[in-house]
């Protein structure tokens, strides 16, 4: 029994239900769509105030490596300003080559662990830890590994 209908009228039912809206925001494109505008977002406020995840991974890699942060800081923006731009257009252009699309991906991929391993793992002094600041690190990590799992996602 379907809410108190016989199971043959189940079919007939779920084809006249509206399909759910919220299975759109699972879709490829539109993973693709918001892993673009975070790039773009990440990329642009990079260039703007030199902070935001762009700035505290430009800091932590030139810390760890010496060097410019600043220079590391616009490099890392353009890189993702750039792999936003052809993520983007992708979608609604189809004369962009899968070479670029596949090149910007990998390079969405690789800025992504490199985030994840240094600002989530390396920099961080677990022996610091109190209560409330172990569930701010779980957040922030579960955050990154959602946005990981999407950048997988949308890979072709």
């Amino acid at each position: 029994m379907y809410f108190g209908l016989p199971l043959v009228y189940k079919e007939f039912i779920m084809a006249t239900q509206p399909k759910n809206s919220l299975q759109a925001l699972a879709s490829v494109q539109t993973l693709q769509l918001l892993v673009a505008l975070l790039f773009l977002s990440m990329g642009i406020v990079g260039f703007t105030t030199g902070g935001g995840a762009t700035g505290r991974l430009s800091s932590e890699i030139s810390g760890m490596f010496g060097g410019d942060s600043e220079l590391l800081a616009i490099v890392l923006s353009t890189v993702e300003l750039l792999c936003g731009l052809f993520l983007g257009a992708n979608l609604f252009v189809g004369a962009i080559p899968q070479k670029f699309s596949k090149i910007a991906m990998g390079a969405v991929l690789v800025i992504w662990i490199a985030l994840i391993v240094i600002l989530d793992i390396l920099t961080i002094d677990f022996g610091r830890f109190d209560g409330s600041e172990w569930f701010v690190w779980i957040e922030q990590v579960v955050l990154h590994l959602i946005v990981l799992a999407s950048i997988v996602r949308i890979q072709k």
